[in-house]
């Protein structure tokens, strides 16, 4: 049941990090955009990243048992 766990971790971190990586790439600064809206999808992103990060290393604690 731990490796599934492990796998489980690593597959929602790698979620995590894409759907961050997707925001913080599209996100210009063009016309229509708010400073809210722009500052809040980098937030969004960089905190996707920060757990995205911590599932990893959960995964790799669960490992080094």
């Amino acid at each position: 049941m731990e490796d599934l766990q492990v796998y489980v971790f690593l597959i929602i971190g790698a979620f995590c990090l894409l759907i961050a990586s997707l925001f913080a790439g599209n996100v210009e600064f063009v016309l229509g955009t708010t400073e809210t809206s722009y500052y809040g999808t980098l937030a969004i992103s960089f905190f996707l990243i920060l757990i995205a990060g911590i599932f990893w290393v959960s995964a790799a604690r669960s490992l080094k048992k």
